[in-house]
């Protein structure tokens, strides 16, 4: 499955932001594979503090669930650590997107009618 985010950085945080992700802690790298994250990747609107975050996982997966407050994930003291204090210091939070298109879906149906 796949799911995306938005969010912005707090005014002036961008670049520390960038550099925590550039180092990410191990931990957090462990406990977001066990979570079922197979890929995730973020993208930065150009000139703005506005993030775009892309996240792949083998099935369906509940992301609050599966990595917020109370999760198995936050129970590892690092990978709590990591995730407040991004919320806090950075961002407060992701907003998830809805899906609008898709190829590998919307394309197969359009190509086999």
């Amino acid at each position: 499955m796949r799911y995306a985010f938005t969010t912005t950085v707090k005014e002036g945080k961008i670049d520390e932001y960038v550099k925590y992700h550039d180092e990410i802690w191990p931990e957090v790298c462990r406990g977001l594979r066990a979570a079922g994250v197979n890929q995730l990747t973020i993208f930065r609107a150009p000139g703005t503090r506005t993030l775009f975050m892309y996240i792949v996982t083998a099935g369906a997966t509940d992301m609050s669930e599966a990595t917020g407050p109370g999760s198995r994930y936050r129970e590892d003291p690092k990978c709590k650590e990591w995730e407040e204090l991004m919320d806090a210091d950075f961002h407060g939070g992701w907003t998830a997107l809805d899906e609008v298109h898709s190829s590998d879906t919307t394309w197969v149906r359009a190509t086999t009618a």
